[in-house]
């Protein structure tokens, strides 16, 4: 598929490439990244697409490590070509505590030969694309030589088959949230512990508010339970606000306390 912004700049999501109309045998090659980002863009031509789902989207389902920096530079870098190629206004702008758009106010066409298949009353189709799917490359197959291990007895070769299942199972299972999403407060997220009282939530929300804190994209809000801490009243539970940080490289997130007058609940 081929598309031209602004009647000036094609880009070949075959080949991903990026050139002038007029001199597209000179074609400027981009990354396979940046030609993910484009595609994935163009796909929500005028909406904000999250950091989340790009890093899924670009990286993730390729196998490829995602991170702040990764997204930044191809970003940075279509930006500079699609610059260079004559179109002063960034195509590709940043939304605060979101993610990036394809600004509204570009034009994208689908390009003669490309829209003739699709309607013969029409040279150019002016089209919002539709939302792009990519497949992941397919799970390496795990092959087993049945002689090799045949002398070990059909009970070994299940034994084999039940780990080597579950470790790809583990392996490419989703990972889901044990916590419970309460809500936003003051621009942040705020996730509750299933140790908690689910009751609280408007509480929680109306408390996190009046903390004042400002989230990056990469961060959130946590209310825990501690058993360490105890009461001087018996019966009455002691939780506890965490500000907690996502190191994407890593799989890793650390929390520390909320920098305020009173970082618990009583």
């Amino acid at each position: 598929m081929k598309y031209r912004f602004n009647d000036r700049i094609l880009f070949d999501a075959d080949t991903g490439a990026l050139s002038l109309c007029d001199f597209s045998d000179d074609p400027v090659p981009i990354s396979n990244p940046s030609k993910r980002l484009l595609q994935l863009l163009i796909a929500h031509h005028g909406e904000a697409v999250s950091r989340e789902v790009i890093f899924k989207k670009v990286w993730d389902d390729y196998g490829m490590v995602s991170s702040n920096n990764n997204l930044n530079q191809c970003v940075s870098k279509l930006r500079r070509v699609i610059k260079a190629l004559g179109i002063d206004d960034d195509i590709i702008v940043t939304v605060p505590k979101v993610g990036f758009m394809l600004r509204r106010e570009i034009l994208v066409e689908v390009c003669e030969h490309e829209a003739a298949a699709l309607n013969d009353d029409e040279d150019v189709l002016l089209v919002k694309p539709p939302v792009y799917v990519e497949t992941p490359p397919p799970l390496p197959t795990v092959r087993t030589s049945p002689p090799k291990y045949a002398h070990y007895g059909w009970g070994l070769l299940v034994f084999l088959l039940v780990v080597i299942s579950g470790l790809v199972i583990y392996t490419f299972a989703p990972i889901s949230r044990q916590e419970t999403y309460l809500g936003q407060a003051v621009g942040c997220k705020v996730f509750m512990s299933p140790s908690t009282d689910a009751e609280l939530g408007n509480d929680v929300l109306a408390y996190a508010e009046r903390q004042k804190v400002q989230c990056n994209a990469d961060e959130y809000l946590l209310l825990v339970r501690s058993n360490q801490v105890k009461s001087y009243i018996s019966g009455i539970s002691r939780l506890f606000f965490l500000r907690c940080k996502v190191f994407r490289e890593y799989k890793v997130e650390i929390c520390s306390g909320l920098e305020s007058e009173s970082s618990s609940l009583m």
